[in-house]
């Protein structure tokens, strides 16, 4: 069955959409954004180069179609990995998947890494791509990994310069354009307000100067030996 084309130039045309999209390079020490805690900006155990070629593994799996001799091999490649990998499971604690604060992305897949541009007590901006694994359709991000980068980047933000540790209470997202994949985004994010227990954060993301969509939310300071 043929793949359906819309009238003139569209994603649906370009196989190498959102492939290729380099890892950020690491915080550069100063500010009060997570960093990196190498002399020379690496995370020293090569854990951060494993997460960028699994994020470049996914971009792909997402862009091909594959012939069933590829699909088998491949499945079989993947369930010898999680064998030798259940091996190595270790409890929450110990966990080193999406807790790494001093690698871009916190070291996790689930969401774009940020590469930061500038950040202080009160405020964050930087630049993402989103690669070919979060397409929704026609080009499009899809609408549910927008708001997932809102959280990172607010959730982060919120606990940064020292701050206790907070939990979203609510994220409220409004989409005012498309949000193209493969294509470097400006984002920003920023404090509103902070009494209490109670902080609110705003956030943006634009493309060549036009808001793709906009986020706010409200984090709340956990109490003592609370979950």
């Amino acid at each position: 069955m043929r793949t359906p084309r819309l009238p003139g130039s569209s994603p649906y045309d370009d196989p190498a959409l959102g492939l290729g999209i380099p890892e950020p390079e690491p915080t550069p020490r100063g500010g009060s954004w997570p960093r990196a805690t190498g002399a020379d900006g690496s995370d020293g155990d090569g854990y951060s180069e494993m997460i960028a070629r699994l994020r470049g593994f996914l971009d792909h799996v997402a862009a091909a179609k594959l012939d069933p001799g590829t699909v088998a091999a491949l499945s079989d490649d993947l369930g010898a990995w999680t064998e030798r990998l259940a091996d190595s499971a270790v409890p929450e604690r110990e966990q080193v998947f999406g807790h790494r604060d001093d690698m871009p992305g916190r070291g996790q897949t689930m969401a774009p890494a940020l590469r930061v541009h500038e950040a202080d007590r009160f405020s964050v901006r930087g630049t993402v791509r989103f690669g070919r694994y979060f397409l929704g359709g026609n080009g499009a991000v899809h609408g549910g990994a927008v708001p997932l980068l809102f959280d990172e980047v607010l959730g982060r933000l919120s606990g940064s310069a020292g701050r206790s540790r907070a939990r979203t209470a609510y994220l409220r997202t409004d989409y005012r354009s498309i949000t193209p994949i493969g294509a470097e985004l400006d984002v920003h994010g920023w404090f509103v307000s902070e009494e209490g227990r109670k902080r609110v954060l705003r956030a943006e993301i634009r493309h060549d100067g036009v808001l793709c969509a906009e986020a706010e939310g409200l984090f709340i300071v956990l109490k003592p030996g609370q979950p």
